[in-house]
């Protein structure tokens, strides 16, 4: 293992994600937070409690990020960096000031930002700035922050993606493979608040990637988990490519959730209940790829996004 350099002590790894509430009781004010620019009806509380509760009663994300955070750290040990990896959440607890607080008091003095998203676009990646800036500003030290460049082509990443479309090929029979239709799907907007925005084109690009492992395939690009309002959204629902598969006669689906590197209420209840109910109505036999998650291809890249930044 290479020396660890007085400046590595002084480097930390900040993962950043979306939160999730722990338990039923911390829902409402997550939403809240979420929502803080509009009342929330107490119907919208209500439903989305019961959706948390069907899948287990709180949010994986946290425990999933964790983790990352874990398997990333001895990752980076291994290539010879001693760098502690920290957790920052911008709507729940740990929340990222929370987080850049503690690390500048262990002293930390350069943060490595990495967002929790391959789609690094102005409207994702405002809120992630946004948030460690502020806490930056109230620090008393000096601290510099660094977020990881875009990475929705980096070949590893394209790599893990591909790991787990064949581990969601392998749960159809021989005989069904040949009629599987790949449906790729990530998390609508609305069209006006990502216009002029790479984020749909970004996600053609890392599907387009992927696509090269499964030229024999068929694939579509849907979007799911739109929000209420009169807002027109990103579009092919995931829902309406179904009924567009079904009217072809295709009765065979492998959903992937192209938007999401970690299962949450969008993967775990979204796809894995709302949807599959969906498909069973219709006649249709639909598998969920899993997730990335903290897969060892996907901390491998990671990894290797990381010490490029390091190295350079």
């Amino acid at each position: 293992m290479q020396p660890i350099s007085l400046s590595d002590q002084h480097i930390g790894i900040l993962l950043l994600a979306f939160g999730g509430p722990r338990s039923l009781d911390e829902v409402e004010p997550f939403l809240k937070n979420i929502f803080s620019y509009r009342p929330l009806l107490p119907s919208w509380i209500d439903e989305a409690r019961e959706r948390y509760r069907l899948i287990g009663g709180s949010s994986p994300l946290l425990g999933i990020t964790e983790k990352q955070a874990k398997a990333l750290k001895l990752s980076l040990l291994k290539a010879g960096k001693e760098i502690e990896v920290y957790i920052g959440m911008r709507y729940w607890h740990p929340y990222i000031h929370e987080t850049i607080k503690t690390m500048n008091k262990k002293g930390i003095r350069k943060v490595l930002c990495l967002i929790l998203s391959p789609y690094s676009t102005p409207y994702t990646t405002k809120i992630y700035k946004g948030a460690v800036d502020q806490a930056i500003n109230y620090l008393t030290e000096e601290m510099e922050r660094v977020f990881l460049p875009i990475w929705h082509i980096n070949p590893l990443y394209i790599e893990a993606i591909a790991e787990k479309i064949n581990e969601g090929l392998a749960l159809f029979s021989s005989s069904e493979k040949a009629d599987v239709q790949i449906v790729f799907t990530a998390h609508s907007l609305p069209q006006a608040m990502v216009k002029n925005d790479p984020y749909v084109d970004q996600i053609k690009e890392t599907i387009f990637s992927v696509m090269k492992y499964f030229e024999n395939y068929h694939w579509y690009l849907s979007f799911q988990s739109r929000g209420r309002g009169k807002d027109n959204w990103l579009s092919p629902d995931v829902e309406e490519v179904l009924k567009i598969l079904n009217r072809k006669g295709k009765r065979k689906a492998l959903v992937v959730p192209i938007g999401f590197v970690s299962d949450n209420l969008e993967t775990l209840y979204d796809l894995d209940i709302a949807l599959k109910e969906k498909a069973k109505s219709l006649g249709m036999l639909l598998q969920r790829s899993p997730s990335l998650n903290d897969s060892p291809k996907f901390i491998k890249a990671l990894t290797d996004m990381i010490l490029k930044v390091l190295d350079g």
